[in-house]
């Protein structure tokens, strides 16, 4: 008898679409804008970037997790997706210098 591939979870099945409203792992407070604590707004962050700064490797990595993250719904998903969004603000100098 051949084997069968196993039953696929109901919650990771495309047919739900990604969850953009989930919770980053921790807030990230950007020098300039609002608070980043979701899914959403480091989304509508990244988007409100010029296209020439969208397109730049850390970038394009941060946006690549969290539609990762907002398509599996798994934690450590959304972990490299927060990881990935706080490095490009590190790189890019827009993060406050810790104290």
């Amino acid at each position: 008898m051949p084997d069968r591939p196993p039953a696929r979870d109901p919650i990771e099945t495309e047919t739900t679409g990604p969850d953009w409203g989930l919770a980053l792992s921790h807030t990230i407070a950007p020098l300039r804008g609002e608070p980043l604590a979701t899914l959403s707004d480091a989304r509508a962050y990244i988007l409100a970037l010029a296209p020439g700064v969208q397109h730049q490797p850390d970038w394009q990595r941060a946006a690549d997790l969290l539609i990762v993250a907002a398509k599996s719904k798994h934690g450590l998903d959304l972990e490299q997706a927060t990881f990935a969004l706080e490095r490009a603000l590190f790189f890019h100098r827009l993060l406050p210098p810790r104290s």
